[in-house]
C-alpha cells in the first residue's frame, strides 16, 4: 500500500518517512487509534515503504517487484497475526489457514473493524483472539533469515486481543529480537496491551482524519453528494469506517421511510388487500431478521417523535425533509389513548424476530392492530 492511498492523516505520513530516511526507526512499532483512522493502512505503507528497492522522498515506488509483492500482501518477508477462533476445531488451525481471507478483507478497504473481521469470517457469535499458538509460529517464522529484502516484518492487527500467554511470548520476542525485525502492533485500545510490551515499542498516535479529507474521499469514492459527503463528515468525527456505516445507514433509513408511510397509511386506511402486501414485503428473505428487527426500531422512533410533535409542537424535531412532512400529518394520530399500546406491540415484535419467530404472522398482527389504534381519532390523514 502507498502513503497516498491513506485517506488524510498528511502529517503523521511525513513524520513516518522521515524517520525511515532517518534512520530512527525502531524494531517495534504500536499504532494505537481507531480503526477509522486509517492505523492498518498507515502500518502496510510504512511497511512497503521500508522494503522498496527504489523508495522516493515522499512514498514507495509501487513498481519495483517488492512493492508489487507488498501490494498484494504477498511479500515472503511480511507476515500477519489477527484475532482468530478455532473452538470446536478437531484439528489446531492458525492465522495462515486465514490469510486468504484475511488479504480478501485488506484488499478490499483497509478500514475495517473487529466486527467486520468477525463476520467475514463467519464468527459473528464467537470471540475471536490471538491465542499463544499464533505467538509460536511468529517466534518460529522471526527467527528465519528473511528471503529476499532486509527486513523481516510482522503485522499484529488488533494486538489488545492477544491472551496473557501470547502477550508474553511476544514481549521476549520484542525485548531480544533478531536482526533486521520490524514488529508493528496496531491497536484500538492501548490500555489492554502489556505496560512492558508498550514501553518497548515506540508509540504512533494516530489521530483522527481531518473533515475535509473524508469528505473528498466521499465525494470522489463514494459519489455521495458534497452537501450529504459535508455532513457526514462532521458526525463521523474523523472515522472512515463510521463515515461509510453513515452513508449505509441513510440509505436504509431512506427504505424504511417509504415502508414504513406505507405501512401506516395502508393500516389507517384498513386496506388488507394492501396491508397482505405490505407484509409479504417486509416478511421476504430479501430483507432477514436483523434488517426487520432494525426497521421495527426505526418504526418505534417515529412514533416517539409523533407523540412528541403531538403535544410538544416541533421543539423538539430531529427529522427533516420527506420525514418531516410525513409527520406533520401522522402525528396528529398518535395520541395519549394509543402511544402506550403502539410501543408495545412494536416491542414485542422486535422481541419474536429476534427469537426467530414467523415474520409474516406477527407484522400481520401487529399491522390489524395498527389499523384500530390508529383510529382512536377521527382525523382526516392524506397520503
Amino acid at each position: 500500500m502507498l502513503f497516498q492511498e491513506i485517506v488524510g492523516q498528511d502529517d503523521l505520513k511525513d513524520s513516518l518517512i522521515k524517520v525511515v530516511k532517518n534512520g530512527r526507526l525502531g524494531h517495534a512499532l504500536m499504532f494505537t487509534g481507531r480503526f477509522g483512522y486509517g492505523s492498518l493502512g498507515l502500518a502496510l505503507a510504512l511497511a512497503q515503504y521500508v522494503q522498496c528497492d527504489a523508495r522516493t522522498e515522499e512514498d514507495s515506488c509501487g513498481k519495483c517487484p517488492s512493492c508489487q509483492k507488498m501490494s498484494k500482501l504477498v511479500h515472503p518477508d511480511l507476515h500477519f497475526t489477527f484475532p482468530i477462533n478455532s473452538s470446536g476445531s478437531s484439528t489446531s488451525i492458525s492465522c495462515d489457514d486465514f490469510l486468504e481471507q484475511w488479504r480478501e478483507i485488506v484488499l478490499g478497504s483497509s478500514y475495517f473493524d473487529l466486527r467486520a473481521w468477525n463476520e467475514h469470517i463467519g464468527l459473528e457469535k464467537k470471540q475471536s483472539l490471538i491465542r499463544v499458538e499464533d505467538s509460536k509460529n511468529i517466534l518460529k517464522k522471526l527467527s528465519l533469515k528473511s528471503y529476499e529484502a532486509k527486513y523481516k516484518i510482522l503485522v499484529i492487527w488488533a494486538a489488545e486481543k492477544m491472551n496473557a500467554d501470547a502477550a508474553n511470548r511476544l514481549l521476549k520476542l520484542i525485548e531480544e529480537p533478531s536482526d533486521n525485525t520490524l514488529i508493528v502492533l496496531v491497536t484500538e485500545d492501548e490500555e489492554k496491551i502489556l505496560n512492558t510490551i508498550s514501553s518497548r515499542s515506540q508509540i504512533v498516535r494516530i489521530p483522527p482524519i481531518q473533515p475535509n479529507s473524508v469528505k473528498g474521499y466521499l465525494i470522489a469514492q463514494e459519489e455521495v453528494s458534497e452537501e450529504n459527503a459535508l455532513q457526514i463528515a462532521e458526525q463521523a468525527e474523523g472515522d472512515l469506517i463510521r463515515a461509510k456505516g453513515l452513508i449505509h445507514k441513510q440509505e436504509e433509513e431512506e427504505l424504511f421511510f417509504q415502508l414504513f408511510s406505507e405501512w401506516m397509511r395502508a393500516c389507517y386506511e384498513a386496506n388488507v388487500e394492501r396491508i397482505y402486501k405490505w407484509v409479504e414485503e417486509m416478511s421476504s428473505a430479501s430483507y432477514g431478521r436483523e434488517r426487520q428487527k432494525r426497521f421495527l426500531q426505526y418504526a418505534l422512533n417515529m412514533m416517539r417523535e409523533g407523540i412528541l410533535r403531538n403535544y410538544s409542537g416541533d421543539q423538539l424535531q430531529t427529522y427533516f425533509g420527506k420525514e418531516d412532512a410525513f409527520l406533520k400529518k401522522f402525528s396528529p394520530f398518535i395520541i395519549a389513548e394509543n402511544i402506550v399500546e403502539i410501543n408495545e406491540l412494536l416491542n414485542e415484535a422486535h422481541y419474536h424476530i429476534e427469537r426467530n419467530a414467523y415474520a409474516k404472522i406477527i407484522f400481520m398482527d401487529m399491522s390489524m392492530q395498527f389499523a384500530n389504534l390508529l383510529r382512536a381519532k377521527k382525523r382526516k390523514f392524506v397520503s
